[in-house]
């Protein structure tokens, strides 16, 4: 990673093109690697960390869905925020994209601020959660203890969120 970046994004799309915009937008602030397909980008995690993926819910041979369940099944992506792009038009493509565990969804074409803005709350989200890990683990909680408790609390008022 960059010294003076803010975290790695990967970017997975089969378009050069989008691969070339997002990485100029985020290059300078970001740490990015691209990759052109759900292969590419699965045997790259296998040895490069990462802090966010934004990914292409199109493409050929493994789609964007089978690529996030990839990572969300695996213990060692299944913490990496994914926002998904893409430029279906199909009304429950974003619902499909976020049941699948995606934490965000970009509509193409690009806009770069919004492209920036969403990335950087993400990673700003994830230095949040690791500050919040470190505080638990030195009060000898954990993660599930906390996330049980949680789940307890809002099945007692009525707010269960989905599972």
């Amino acid at each position: 990673m960059e010294e003076n970046s803010l975290g790695r994004v990967l970017v997975v799309d089969d378009d050069p093109a989008v691969l070339s915009t997002i990485s100029s937008i985020l290059e300078g602030d970001y740490a990015v690697s691209a990759v052109t397909s759900g292969q590419e980008a699965l045997a790259l995690l296998k040895t490069v960390q990462v802090d966010l993926i934004l990914l292409d819910l199109l493409m050929p041979e493994m789609d964007g869905l089978e690529v996030c369940a990839a990572l969300k099944d695996n213990p060692d992506t299944a913490h990496i925020p994914v926002i998904f792009i893409t430029v279906s038009d199909e009304p429950t493509s974003e619902e499909l994209a976020l049941d699948a565990g995606a934490v965000d969804y970009i509509s193409k074409p690009l806009r770069p601020r919004v492209v920036k803005s969403r990335v950087g709350l993400q990673l700003e989200k994830g230095l949040y959660v690791q500050f919040l890990e470190r505080m638990l683990r030195s009060k000898d909680l954990t993660i599930e203890k906390l996330r049980a408790e949680s789940q307890e609390l809002l099945d007692s008022i009525g707010l269960s969120k989905p599972r």
